[in-house]
């Protein structure tokens, strides 16, 4: 994934000592997002292997490894959590961070069919919390007393966007000039319509699909009636006659061996 500033890779094997000395407890990064857990760089990896977490490395165009950003899946299904952090502070506020943490969003709405991305900002990072505020993240709460850092506890704040909310802030403008960035189609739409036209022509020559053995199992046309008793003894119905009703035809034998040799007058009839 490749932005102005930055590019993001999958890590190699050289990179997970990297990642964990920038998310050290005591480091810069982990002071500043209110993250104090003790994880080594090949837990790291195991989380990363297990699936449990989803690291990649943040890189300059000079090829230089300056941080991380991750995710997770959270919630309901479509639902995701990210993170991120600039491992030295003389590279922050240099908008790496931001661009890196905009791409890993676009990439889990575009590529991974996400519905909802959450942040969550620690309540004394006042740098993290105005570049929240320039972008169409959304305050969805605040969790109380969720940091600990100086001797005391301080809120955290949780900040969410919905798919079409993020869509839409790709347009840029001059309130939102953090996230109007968005990854390029892999395919174009031109190559998606010649892919469907393709398949088209193949099935339109009736070449064999997986189908056809259940369209040949498939029952076949209904087959005509087969002729009354009358005609198979050699009598022929009058044209124009109307169809004699199989009920009734099969009744008459049976009121004859009953002895009716004349039908029962109507009710009511004098």
């Amino acid at each position: 994934m490749q932005g102005r500033l930055v590019t993001l890779e999958w890590p190699g094997d050289d990179d997970w000592a990297a990642i964990a000395s920038w998310l050290r407890p005591g480091s810069p990064a982990a002071v500043l997002s209110g993250d104090w857990e003790l994880l080594g760089a090949a837990e790291i990896e195991q989380a990363n292997r297990a699936g449990r977490v989803h690291n990649l490395v943040i890189r300059t165009k000079d090829g230089d490894r300056i941080g991380t950003v991750s995710y997770q899946r959270s919630g309901r299904i479509g639902g995701f959590t990210v993170g991120g952090a600039i491992g030295a502070p003389e590279l922050w506020r240099r908008g790496y961070g931001a661009e890196a943490v905009v791409l890993l969003v676009d990439y889990l709405f575009h590529q991974l069919d996400a519905h909802r991305v959450q942040v969550t900002t620690a309540g004394y990072n006042k740098g993290i919390i105005r570049l929240m505020t320039k972008t169409p993240f959304v305050v969805e709460g605040i969790l109380r007393d969720h940091c600990y850092l100086d001797g005391r506890y301080h809120d955290a704040i949780v900040w969410g966007l919905l798919r079409d909310e993020h869509y839409a802030s790709l347009k840029p403008s001059e309130d939102n000039r953090v996230l109007a960035v968005g990854l390029a189609d892999f395919l174009s739409d031109d190559d998606k319509t010649q892919a469907r036209a393709v398949l088209a022509e193949h099935l339109a020559t009736g070449r064999r699909t997986a189908l056809d053995a259940y369209l040949d199992e498939a029952p076949g046309p209904a087959r005509p009636a087969a002729p009354s008793a009358a005609g198979t003894a050699g009598t022929t119905q009058a044209a124009g006659t109307a169809e004699p009703d199989p009920l009734t035809a099969e009744a008459a034998p049976l009121a004859t061996a009953a002895g009716a040799s004349t039908p029962a007058p109507a009710r009511g009839a004098a």
